[in-house]
């Protein structure tokens, strides 16, 4: 099979500067393997990265092709590679750790802090081929598509690491969920499977009523809440920020019960307003989540295969990706996108 020596990619030039260019087609190295793309989830923390709003901590090598989840068959291999059947379709863990430090050895990559975090620290997958590490890969299971198995590596993994393994989550907890876009969507649907009693916050009603699809107990808007009233018929033990703002951080404070958990995800600010005194005083947890873990994306992915979790995702060609990145900027996206080349 010949490969096209040139290729489609949305590279990431500056701030604000994101085009769809022609670009050379790369070659895998030592230990990585060439990838056709099938599918590519567009996500909210790619924009946040387009419009340079995360500090310090997200200076990227520029220019870049974004694009971290990634689903799509080996087309080849380069040296050093074992265990990889070329031809076979392979969801990619974005979070690809250095393999040696400590985080890593403990199964904890998504911690590495000399990792080459696909499509921010090396060339993701926005684009017709991308080259990534072998030991990124994880099989994809025959019965879940391309566009799940993509959209699986973060907006379903993120879910299940907050709610599972930060969150630590209990059948029969009451659970609440600030945001309930598209990885929001996939926290519903997670937290319900695990036995939670769930209420879904968002400001927008049409997420709200997605939610209740999901299987949500209760769905508010935030303005709907008020102190002191119960939301739930249970204590609510773990509340999950999925938005990231000073506001939503308030929010999660009034809602936790005494000895409850807080997990932040979002990534929407830099800055919140931590109310030390009540929580130390009713020994509440404030817990950050970080992505997922590769062995996690193997569980994910066979509970979509199973179909204990039905990821609502929407596909539409890579050359249209201009035009949905503009429309997540403008917050008319209710599920999770994939673009296929």
């Amino acid at each position: 099979m010949t490969l096209p020596r040139t290729m489609r990619a949305a590279r990431l030039v500056g701030p604000g500067a994101f085009h769809l260019v022609e670009v050379e087609r790369p070659e895998p190295g030592y230990g990585e393997v060439l990838l056709r793309v099938h599918a590519s989830g567009l996500c909210h923390s790619d924009l946040h990265i387009i419009d340079g709003e995360l500090g310090e901590n997200y200076v990227l090598p520029l220019p870049v092709t974004l694009g971290h989840e990634i689903c799509g068959d080996v087309v080849e291999c380069g040296p050093g590679v074992s265990g990889v059947e070329p031809g076979r379709r392979y969801a990619v863990f974005g979070a690809v750790g250095c393999g040696a430090c400590r985080y890593c050895r403990s199964g904890r990559d998504n911690l590495c802090t000399s990792g080459q975090t696909i499509g921010r620290r090396r060339d993701g997958g926005y684009a017709d081929f991308v080259v990534v590490p072998a030991r990124a890969l994880v099989p994809v299971p025959d019965c879940v598509t391309a566009a799940e198995a993509a959209v699986a590596t973060d907006a379903v993994l993120t879910g299940y690491h907050a709610l599972l393994t930060v969150g630590r989550l209990r059948p029969g907890e009451g659970v609440a969920l600030i945001g309930v876009g598209g990885l929001g969507q996939n926290a519903v649907q997670i937290a319900k499977a695990f036995g939670a009693v769930v209420l879904a916050l968002d400001k927008d009603a049409r997420k709200r009523a997605l939610a209740r699809d999901l299987g949500a107990d209760v769905v508010l808007g935030p303005d709907e809440v008020r102190s002191g009233v119960a939301l739930l018929d249970r204590p609510i033990d773990l509340v999950v920020d999925l938005v990231g703002t000073g506001q939503t951080l308030l929010l999660a404070q009034d809602l936790v019960a005494r000895g409850g958990r807080i997990v932040l995800v979002g990534l929407a600010s830099t800055a919140g307003t931590l109310r030390i005194s009540p929580a130390a005083r009713n020994e509440v947890a404030i817990l950050g989540s970080a992505w997922g873990t590769r062995e996690e994306l193997a569980t994910v992915l066979d509970l979509i295969a199973r179909g204990i979790i039905r990821p609502r995702v929407e596909t539409y060609p890579l050359e249209e990706i201009l035009t949905w990145v503009e429309r997540l900027r403008a917050g008319t996206v209710e599920s999770r996108i994939a673009l296929v080349p």
